[in-house]
């Protein structure tokens, strides 16, 4: 541990004027205010590990699929593994499609597509 957080000066949100309100001066309450549930028993990221992307991901496909987290870890190299094919076919799927952005980047020719036969996708 650098003790890197511990030399650095806290914020004093109080005085930050984009917190007080513009007629009284006085600091802000939350406008929205919203109830916290701290879930226990859940599954977790080892310390030592640098999947917190890929936990994010699943934590964020069970909540938006309404599944319950599960309490057992999950293999992290499976999800990575998934989400790079779930990423992959998408890719593929927009470029058969010829899907073109709709953005201000200047128009470019799209690539020619060219399909191999199985036997050559492999070495």
């Amino acid at each position: 541990d650098s003790g890197f957080f511990d030399k650095t000066d806290r914020i004093d949100w109080a005085t930050l004027d984009a917190y007080k309100d513009n007629k009284t001066g006085e600091l802000m309450g939350p406008q929205h205010p919203f109830e916290v549930e701290f879930a226990r028993g859940i599954m977790q990221q080892k310390s030592d590990s640098l999947d917190c992307g890929t936990y994010v991901a699943a934590f964020a496909e069970f909540l938006s699929d309404e599944i319950k987290v599960p309490s057992i870890p999950f293999q992290s190299e499976y999800l990575r593994s998934r989400y790079a094919t779930l990423l992959w076919k998408y890719g593929t799927d927009k470029a058969n499609a010829g899907y073109v952005s709709q953005n201000d980047d200047p128009i470019r020719l799209k690539a020619a597509s060219i399909i191999l036969p199985d036997d050559e996708l492999f070495n």
